[in-house]
């Protein structure tokens, strides 16, 4: 299959999004995606891409996103999908809140479409507003299994034990770094309806990580009294804050509760030996998020024949668990002590809460000593924890009085993955020279001498910082050269 590209639907990031044509005249939006890193990393990403779209060839519901072909094209990946014309997210922010039959027919749509990828062991792990797309027709479907889980696929892919989600609409075990189930899905399905109806999560407004320590600890807000009972019942027990009594997908749609997947936690299933730890299969690629198109189109849907999505079960829409303590956000109530590298509320000097999953605290650690002299040609490895830090050094330059100012001093900077951080020369206050390093790639920053008819040494001040970004991995410095 080939396709011409006629036009652009949109630019982010690291991707660029074309509206091309296939060979039979059908509009698809062609998103290509430019992959960084070392070529172990970049190997590792085209891997995690392939995988998605075994996940996707295997889930053939007209309520899932397709992934039509992914090709190769030199240092960048293009994804071949339908062109959808506007999101959930993009539809509530310019028109608000939808009619509750509006939101029915999404519903039911979605959960049928759900059912299906829980029947074959799929778990989606990120559904929200975003990842719930329309066609040109209306018709609402799940994008973005980029960070599926699936029993079919083989560990290594990425770390096993990271919190996956997005805090607005991640379940409450999720949150608390809990494997994520079928469970976790339908009340990120339950979250995403619900802030159709209404304009917000179920924990409320605020920042990310306050909204995480909502859900680590099931506080979830009651639904308004103003909806339709019925849809407030169904929807209250896809929100139930213990997976264990939630509606499967199948049994919230009305289908039967046979189809339910398994909840406990299982690293390993028994199948005569040949069993596999479940697999991540994308945790840290963002090339395959859901496409990002211009417009967004007006969703007409079928008129929905009742109120509800479905009936719900006669133990479920209990309300959260109340506690007689006040949790901090690194002290649940019930827990002994403050989780590592914290006092309860916040960081501790030199740690930082990198990867925002609050059961393990504070994980990333200062590994910057004061003081320390980078010699010539003598590579110097530091952190920058918490990423507000500056790294501090000195440098003996030794100067010629016959080299004039013919000679030069570098310091090359590279940035570990993910950040860009910035060195600078300094000299009495007064910056000489200054580079940038992004992603592993090393810059350098080159000072001419002062004062040309000095000689002797001098003593420069080297200063490292973040620019974007935060690692808990070190950047490399090293020094050559001198005047």
């Amino acid at each position: 299959m080939t396709y011409t590209v006629v036009g652009l639907l949109g630019r982010g990031g690291m991707a660029v999004v074309e509206l091309a044509v296939d060979d039979q005249g059908r509009q698809v939006a062609r998103k290509r995606v430019s992959l960084g890193g070392s070529a172990q990393q970049i190997a590792m990403a085209r891997h995690r891409i392939r995988r998605e779209a075994e996940i996707l060839a295997s889930l053939d519901h007209p309520g899932i996103v397709p992934l039509l072909a992914v090709e190769d094209d030199g240092a960048d990946v293009v994804l071949v999908m339908p062109r959808m014309v506007g999101s959930l997210a993009d539809r509530v922010w310019q028109q608000g809140p939808l009619p509750a039959s509006e939101v029915v027919a999404i519903g039911r749509a979605l959960l049928d479409a759900l059912a299906t990828a829980h029947r074959q062991g799929v778990v989606h792990r990120d559904i929200k507003p975003a990842n719930v797309l329309f066609d040109a027709e209306g018709r609402p479907a799940l994008a973005d299994f980029g960070v599926a889980i699936t029993r079919q696929f083989t560990p290594g892919l990425t770390v096993v034990g990271s919190v996956v989600g997005t805090p607005e609409f991640i379940a409450p075990e999720q949150a608390a770094g809990r494997p994520a189930t079928a469970a976790s899905d339908v009340f990120s399905l339950g979250a995403t309806l619900a802030y159709a109806l209404t304009g917000r999560g179920p924990y409320g407004e605020g920042e990310p990580l306050a909204l995480m320590s909502r859900a680590a600890h099931g506080e979830v807000d009651a639904l308004p009294r103003g909806l339709p009972e019925d849809l407030r019942r169904s929807l209250t027990a896809m929100l139930d804050p213990r997976p264990e009594r939630r509606p499967s997908a199948a049994a919230a749609s009305g289908g039967p509760n046979g189809t339910r997947v398994d909840h406990s936690p299982r690293a390993v299933r028994s199948d005569g030996g040949r069993g596999k730890k479940v697999a991540i299969v994308a945790a840290v690629v963002v090339a395959l998020v859901a496409v990002v198109v211009t417009g967004v189109a007006l969703y007409q849907p079928r008129r929905a024949t009742t109120g509800t999505l479905a009936s719900p079960p006669s133990s479920a829409a209990p309300g959260p668990t109340t506690t007689t303590c006040t949790p901090l956000l690194y002290l649940p109530c019930g827990q002994g002590s403050p989780a590592s590298g914290t006092d309860g509320s916040n960081c501790l000097s030199g740690r930082a809460d990198f990867d925002t999953i609050l059961a393990n605290g504070c994980e990333a650690v200062s590994d910057y000593q004061p003081g320390q002299v980078l010699l010539g040609g003598q590579p110097l490895r530091a952190n920058l924890v918490p990423a507000s830090a500056v790294a501090t050094f000195t440098a003996q330059v030794s100067e010629s009085l016959l080299n004039f100012c013919l000679t030069k001093f570098r310091v090359t900077l590279t940035a570990p993955p993910g950040t860009t951080d910035k060195v600078e020369i300094m000299r009495d206050g007064k910056v000489l020279a200054a580079a940038t390093s992004t992603n592993l790639e090393p810059a350098t920053a080159t000072a001419s001498k002062p004062a040309c008819f000095e000689s002797g040494s001098t003593k420069v001040t080297i200063l490292v910082s973040a620019s974007s970004g935060q690692s808990a991995e070190d950047f490399r410095l090293v020094s050559s050269g001198s005047w």
